[in-house]
């Protein structure tokens, strides 16, 4: 039961493409009491998904939903003693709890964006958080170049910027195995504003959407294929540079706040793990996400 009092069904299986191995997923509309069952949109949406899509992945697909990093989370529960390997895709029109890094929300607005969540298994890539966010942060800036008129910049370490306001964040989440203690799977979550107009007063100053007509089933397919293919090359780091052409913050000055205290550096280089290499006054160090957080001067 969410927020507005909607009972969400669990995923039952659709009609299944025959050009593909696994089967494909979505979930029911949402319905209050004595209603009728209403038609599968999301069902329509999840095919086109599937479409676009060249990786072969089940697709789990929502009307609604608390968040998809949260339902990636109830999923790898239910499956962890199973096999995970094959990454899951989970994409919804409306999220009412949005997650965002250090415990902040992300407005997600019904149908005027893109929400997803990659869930894949941790073997399959390096379990170092913040080269992996850089690594997507990539992905997705690739995926918005090819079919938008923009230019995208990418703000230290995983926000995407369109005229300097936030048009994307992205949220990677270890998940760890009781029994191994070891982390056995990774959540990666994207949010793309693509036309909401309507933004929260404390958010219209920072935050823009794409602002352009682009199909959302498109732009979540060419992502998580970018972000597959990704994964089978990412120990070349070959993204680094793409990721230091696009930067937000290289060459200019910053504030970033360490163990609560607020100070002054700049932005030089990126290293091979996607950390943020400053010049203090006291000489060179590498920023990590975790126990600081970066933020341009005129924020």
């Amino acid at each position: 039961m969410n927020q507005n009092g909607y009972k969400i069904p669990p995923p039952i299986p659709a009609i299944r493409n025959t050009s593909l191995k696994s089967p494909l997923f979505c979930a029911n509309i949402p319905l209050k009491a004595g209603e009728k069952m209403a038609q599968y949109t999301e069902l329509e949406n999840a095919r086109e998904i599937l479409k676009y899509l060249k990786a072969d992945i089940p697709v789990f697909y929502y009307d609604t939903i608390d968040s998809t990093n949260i339902q990636a989370k109830r999923f790898y529960e239910k499956h962890k003693n199973d096999s995970i390997d094959t990454p899951t895709l989970f994409v919804a029109d409306h999220q009412s709890k949005g997650k965002g890094r250090l415990g902040r929300s992300f407005y997600s607005p019904s149908r005027t964006g893109l929400y997803m969540s990659l869930m894949i298994k941790a073997d399959s890539v390096i379990e170092n958080i913040v080269c992996l966010t850089t690594a997507v942060s990539v992905c997705v800036t690739d995926a918005l170049t090819q079919l938008c008129d923009i230019d995208p910049k990418i703000k230290w370490v995983n926000d995407i910027y369109v005229n300097d306001k936030k048009v994307c964040g992205i949220l990677c989440e270890a998940l760890t195995n009781p029994d191994s203690q070891k982390i056995d799977a990774i959540i990666i979550g994207i949010g793309v504003n693509i036309d909401t107009k309507d933004f929260p007063k404390e958010l219209s100053d920072i935050a823009t959407s794409v602002g352009q007509a682009v199909n959302r089933n498109e732009l979540c397919a060419i992502i998580t294929d970018n972000i597959i293919d990704m994964c089978k090359t990412i120990d070349d780091r070959k993204f680094i540079e793409k990721y230091k052409a696009r930067s937000l913050v290289l060459g200019k000055e910053i504030t970033y706040f360490e163990n609560g205290v607020t100070k002054s550096a700049t932005a030089i280089d990126i290293d091979n793990n996607g950390g943020l290499i400053i010049q203090t006054e006291s000489g060179i160090k590498t920023l990590s996400t975790g126990e600081i957080t970066v933020r341009l001067k005129n924020d």
